[in-house]
């Protein structure tokens, strides 16, 4: 929401906001790659990769945050799409979850960078205000938390994790669903359920 009087068109869009927040820019890394992200108004999919097009297309009304989480975790499935371990996946010999944690790792690291997570736990003091601060939905904050290494909790002063009064495991509301395609199929379609991102 903008200052009374101001035009939506001098209001900061706010992908370039949860940019600036967590410092990855999803679409730019996508670009590097020879990715294209084109968006759409569509109901059955969230976000959908195409090996043959390499273009990744995505639901146009997201917001920001969620348009920048939702392209690099498509960038992070792409940068594993010839590794061993997803053709094993692909292939039923490796567990798909696992592949999704992977991708999550990645995804939390690049978005919330420790000092970054550090700074925003010093404003914030629940979930819902810190996700806010750093530009990511609560599912990839809690996650972030869930998988710090020893070395970054010398980085995170205890009381800042204590005050939030969270624990891993609690319920943060899950905001990906992806389909996995056939070995042979060479498509992969990834799902995030509508209305419930934050």
């Amino acid at each position: 929401m903008g200052v009374e009087g101001e035009s939506e068109a001098a209001m900061p869009d706010r992908h370039d906001i949860a940019v600036q927040r967590n410092g990855f820019n999803a679409q730019e890394a996508a670009f590097r790659l020879g990715i294209k992200v084109d968006a759409a108004v569509v109901y059955d999919f969230v976000s959908y990769w195409s090996v043959a097009d390499r273009a990744v297309l995505i639901q146009a009304d997201l917001s920001g945050h969620v348009r920048n989480e939702v392209v690099a975790h498509s960038v992070a499935h792409i940068e594993m799409a010839e590794s061993p371990e997803l053709a094993a996946a692909l292939d039923g010999e490796r567990w798909r979850g696992r592949i999704e944690m992977q991708v999550h790792d990645v995804v939390a690291h690049r978005l919330i960078p420790v000092q970054n997570l550090r700074d925003a736990l010093e404003i914030g003091s629940n979930l819902p205000d810190v996700a806010a601060i750093l530009g990511v939905t609560e599912f990839l904050l809690g996650w972030r938390l869930q998988h710090l290494k020893n070395e970054e909790f010398a980085v995170i002063p205890v009381h800042l994790l204590n005050r939030l009064g969270w624990l891993p495991g609690m319920a943060t509301e899950y905001p990906y669903r992806c389909l996995w395609p056939t070995g042979s199929s060479g498509e992969m379609l990834r799902q995030m359920a509508p209305g419930r991102h934050r």
